[in-house]
C-alpha cells in the first residue's frame, strides 16, 4: 500500500521506574485531559468511550482493548500517541471497564456471541469516530481485542487503512494439551451449562476479581507497570472483571476458528506482535493466521522473545522494540 498519507514516529516517553507516580501527575492530567462519552447499544446498553482529539490530526489510531481491560489502562500508550501527533479513540467493550454488564455478577466475563462486540465497535466507529473528519485511521488491537477486530474488519464496512495486532487472541495457549482436544472440552462444559442451568457458570478455574501476586504472573515481566494496574482497578473498583464464562468461552471458540477459516480473505495491511513467552494465547494459532494470508497484503510478524502477553504493559526495552516495529510498519504505509 502506498499513498499520500504520512504516519508520524512514536516514541516511549516515561519508562517504567515510577510509572505509578507519573499516574498521579502528568499520566492522570492526560487522561482527565480525554473527551468521554457513552453510546447505547443496539440492545440497549451503556458503552462508555474516550478519546484525544488532536487539533488539525490527519491520523487517528482506535484502541480495541483486551478481555478485562479498561480503557484507562491504555493512558500511557494512549499519551505516546497523541505526543506523536496522533488523535487516539478507545472504547470499554461491553461487559469491562465503565462499559454495562449483562449479567447480576458485574465480575463475569460474559459475552453472547462475538458478533456483538463486533457491532459495538461498528457503532463506535460510525457515531464517534468517522465524525471526527481524519484522513486515516489505524485499528491497533490487543489479544481479545484483536479477535473482535480482526472480525469486525472482516464483516463491516470500514475506514481503516491498517492495522496492529498485539498478542491476538486467535486460539488460546493450552500449554501440553492439544488445542482441539481442549476446544472439545470447553464447548461440551458450555452445553452442559446451557442444558442444566440458565445461568453462565463461571468455566473451570474461574472465579471473581482477586488481585494476584506480581510473582509467576503470565502478563508482563514490568512489576512497575503490573502494580499500577492493580492500581488502577483499586481507584476504580466499577471497571473490575474477573474470570470467564462458560458461555464468552463458547463464544470465543467460535470466532477463533471463523477468524482462522477466513485468514485467506484477509485484505488490510498488518502488524502482528507476538510475545515470545505468551502462555495467555496460542503463539501457533497466531502463525497459522498470518501464513493464510494472501503474499499480496502487506503483512509483516515480529516475535518479541522475552515478552510476556501484554506487550505495551512490559519492560521498557520490549516496548521500546515493540513500538520500533510499530515506526518501520507505518513508516512503509506511507
Amino acid at each position: 500500500m502506498k499513498s499520500s498519507a504520512v504516519f508520524q514516529p512514536i516514541s516511549a516517553r516515561l519508562g517504567d521506574s515510577d510509572i505509578a507516580g507519573h499516574w498521579q501527575t502528568d499520566l492522570k492530567l492526560f487522561w482527565q485531559s480525554m473527551q468521554s462519552g457513552v453510546l447505547i447499544s443496539a440492545d440497549r446498553l451503556t458503552l462508555q468511550y474516550y478519546f484525544y482529539r488532536v487539533p488539525n490530526a490527519r491520523n487517528a489510531i482506535v484502541i480495541s482493548s483486551g478481555r478485562m481491560e479498561m480503557a484507562q489502562k491504555y493512558a500511557e500508550l494512549s499519551a505516546e500517541l497523541v505526543h506523536a501527533g496522533y488523535s487516539v479513540f478507545i472504547m470499554d467493550h461491553r461487559g469491562q471497564g465503565l462499559s454495562q454488564r449483562e449479567l447480576a455478577n458485574p465480575d463475569k466475563g460474559y459475552v453472547s456471541d462475538f458478533s456483538v462486540y463486533q457491532q459495538d465497535f461498528a457503532q463506535f466507529i460510525h457515531q464517534v469516530v468517522l465524525p471526527s473528519e481524519h484522513q486515516n485511521h489505524i485499528a491497533l488491537g490487543h489479544s481479545m481485542g484483536c479477535a473482535i477486530l480482526a472480525g469486525y474488519l472482516q464483516t463491516h464496512p470500514h475506514p481503516f487503512c491498517a492495522a496492529i495486532l498485539a498478542s491476538p487472541m486467535f486460539g488460546i495457549y493450552t500449554g501440553l494439551v492439544p488445542a482441539s482436544l481442549a476446544e472439545s472440552l470447553a464447548l461440551a462444559f458450555g452445553a452442559i451449562n446451557r442444558n442444566i442451568s440458565q445461568q453462565s457458570w463461571y468455566f473451570p478455574g474461574q472465579a471473581d476479581y482477586t488481585e494476584k501476586a506480581f510473582a509467576n504472573n503470565p502478563l508482563t515481566n514490568c512489576e512497575a507497570r503490573y502494580h499500577w494496574t492493580q492500581q488502577l482497578y483499586r481507584e476504580q473498583p466499577k471497571s473490575r472483571l474477573g474470570g470467564v464464562t462458560s458461555t464468552w468461552v463458547y463464544a470465543a471458540v467460535h470466532a477463533m476458528r471463523q477468524l482462522q477459516r477466513e485468514a485467506g480473505n484477509w485484505h488490510l495491511p498488518v502488524l502482528l506482535l507476538q510475545a515470545g513467552a505468551d502462555k495467555v494465547v496460542s503463539n501457533y494459532a497466531q502463525n497459522k493466521w498470518f501464513e493464510q494470508l494472501h503474499p499480496e497484503v502487506l503483512h509483516h510478524k515480529v516475535t518479541l522473545q522475552d515478552a510476556k502477553h501484554e506487550i505495551f504493559m512490559e519492560q521498557d526495552n520490549i516496548r521500546h522494540d515493540a513500538i520500533n516495529a510499530i515506526n518501520s510498519f507505518l513508516a512503509q504505509l506511507s
